[in-house]
């Protein structure tokens, strides 16, 4: 409760001290600069016009080139269709799909099949001409 308390007195002392160094800035200076300094202020809000400004016609060639790309497509509905097409294939298939596609594959789980998945190099014809490293240049 005491950090509270202090916390409070910092907040508003640190309201009356701005409000002070307000009013004696704008007592001390010549209007020159007060008019300068709107000068400067109206430079920022121009300056986020124009971010603004950016923001939308960014935004409106964003949903062109996606037009054009997709056509009418709605970008959630075919989100939810590939999510849905992937955990279906992520469920439904515990082996890759080049074992899956060998034609003697008879039972997939059989010790053979394995072995085969295991060494993918198991159905590759060996080159005699080939060293040690497995290739050739020549």
């Amino acid at each position: 409760m005491k950090r509270l308390f202090w916390v409070g007195v910092g907040a508003v002392a640190a309201v009356v001290a701005i409000r002070k160094a307000g009013g004696l800035i704008e007592r001390h200076t010549p209007p020159g600069v007060a008019r300068a300094a709107g000068v400067v202020t109206g430079c920022g809000a121009a300056l986020r016009s124009a971010r603004a400004e950016f923001t939308a016609g960014l935004a409106e060639r964003e949903a062109e080139l996606r037009h054009d790309l997709l056509g009418d497509v709605d970008l959630d509905e075919a989100r939810v269709r590939t999510a849905a097409r992937r955990a279906q294939r992520a469920g439904t298939s515990h082996r890759p799909a080049h074992a899956s596609a060998r034609p003697d594959d008879g039972d997939p789980t059989s010790d053979q099949a394995h072995a085969r998945d295991a060494d993918p190099t198991a159905d590759v014809a060996q080159d005699p001409d080939d060293d040690d490293l497995g290739y050739s240049f020549f």
